[in-house]
């Protein structure tokens, strides 16, 4: 098996992190226009569509977050309980 092409964990959640952060970003975006355009028209679904789609994009965002830290983490090839970004502080 030729190594050289394999990706190293922290490579992988550094990629990882810049797809769920566009994605985030996209989605946040398309949810204020669905909002406005709900908005504009007085039209509920649409802004309830809008509402739904800035969360999913808030959420992604937060992950792509996430999975950058991870990838930090990775490529120092260390851990500490510092580290932890879960942890109630």
């Amino acid at each position: 098996m030729d190594d050289s092409n394999r990706r190293t964990p922290a490579e992988v959640a550094a990629e990882a992190s810049v797809e769920h952060t566009a994605k985030g970003v996209k989605n946040r975006f398309k949810g204020s226009l669905k909002d406005a355009w709900g908005k504009l028209t007085d039209n509920p679904k649409s802004k309830l569509e809008g509402k739904v789609d800035q969360v999913k994009g808030q959420a992604q965002t937060g992950l792509g977050k996430f999975e950058a830290k991870e990838a930090e983490i990775e490529s120092r090839g260390t851990w500490s309980d510092e580290d932890d970004t879960l942890r109630q502080r």
